[in-house]
């Protein structure tokens, strides 16, 4: 990991715009959101009774001081973040920064987020990447070209659609050797400023518009946490594991999973509450039904123990269920003392 050990970003920005007049340092907090909220030029034009141009150029100039000090009075912080950046690839996506480049402590603190935000701002040797149609928002080193970045981002795209399947960074750069004058964790970084592709939990690059690696609704999600755990879950289970995937921050209803795995042929029902995906060899149907294709095959009957080792591998029910069905259901009958076929 690329954190800074002991560095305060809050700190610093709290003793530097103490140098900055009142109207500078209230625009310069307000509009990156330290000790409040981000607010727009409009917002904070309105609390002073100022033009949205004028706050531009009071934003301007208190930057431009800010910048002037902390470069002359912080050097050794900012060689610091301009090493974590370039052992980190030189690119990060601006929703990372905190991860990357603050101590655990300070990882959730808004204020320290904002202010390692407005850091990045006041460094020279870093360009801020602005959110496009295919791009995150987030920043660079100066060394390294947006237009290198995208290219590489394309040249992946364009593969992984022929490919149909997520593969792993090393397979790509071996389709592009000339990628390979990268360093790997620049190439590592590139899912994340992209919204073309994206890095799946086991390190794999896959398309985002593939369900299976970038989920969208709660189908899909379900499919991905099924896919991702290798054996069937009850869905309550299932529930717990897309709130704790974190997707996008939206809540989930058991009961609203509950009824997308009924509607979904993807999913089969293969005990009390519990379902696995068809496409691992499960099929629709009650206990009765699994026996019966299985008995299918089977024209000189089976024991007992057998065929319940059978249905246990399609479904998760008692063993009591699949021997009653035997027993009781006329489509069956006994062979000698222990043996089953069709009728």
């Amino acid at each position: 990991m690329s954190k800074i050990r002991g560095f305060s970003p809050y700190t610093i920005i709290k003793e530097a715009v103490r140098s900055l007049k009142a109207n500078e340092r209230k625009v310069v907090s307000d509009r990156f959101g330290i000790n409040s909220e981000h607010k727009t030029l409009s917002a904070v034009g309105k609390e002073l009774k100022l033009s949205r141009e004028r706050i531009r150029q009071i934003e301007r100039e208190g930057l431009r001081k800010l910048a002037v000090k902390i470069i002359e009075e912080q050097s050794t912080w900012i060689d610091k973040i301009l090493d974590a950046f370039d052992r980190s690839g030189g690119v990060t996506s601006q929703d990372n920064i905190a991860e990357k480049f603050l101590d655990e402590v300070y990882v959730s603190n808004k204020n320290e987020f904002n202010s390692l935000h407005l850091i990045f701002v006041l460094i020279p040797q870093l360009i801020k990447i602005e959110k496009t149609r295919d791009l995150e928002s987030g920043w660079m080193l100066a060394s390294v070209t947006k237009k290198d970045a995208i290219k590489v981002i394309d040249d992946w795209a364009d593969h992984l659609k022929k490919m149909q399947k997520p593969v792993h960074i090393d397979v790509l750069v071996q389709q592009f050797p000339q990628h390979s004058k990268y360093k790997i964790a620049f190439l590592s970084e590139l899912p994340h400023i992209s919204k073309k592709i994206v890095k799946t939990d086991v390190g794999l690059v896959g398309l985002s518009s593939w369900p299976e690696v970038n989920p969208k609704n709660i189908r899909d999600k379900i499919y991905f946490v099924l896919n991702k755990s290798k054996k069937p879950m009850h869905f309550y289970d299932i529930a717990e594991a897309i709130k704790n995937q974190s997707f996008d921050g939206k809540g989930v209803v058991r009961a609203t999973v509950h009824n997308e795995l009924i509607a979904d042929d993807r999913f089969v029902l293969i005990g009390r509450g519990i379902y696995a995906l068809k496409e691992w060899g499960y099929s629709e149907g009650t206990v009765l039904d699994v026996i019966k294709s299985i008995l299918l095959t089977k024209k000189e009957g089976m024991t007992a123990v057998d065929i319940v080792k059978e249905v246990m591998k399609l479904r998760q029910v008692k063993k009591n269920t699949i021997l009653i069905n035997l027993q009781t259901k006329p489509i069956f009958r006994k062979i000698g003392t222990d043996k089953y076929a069709l009728k």
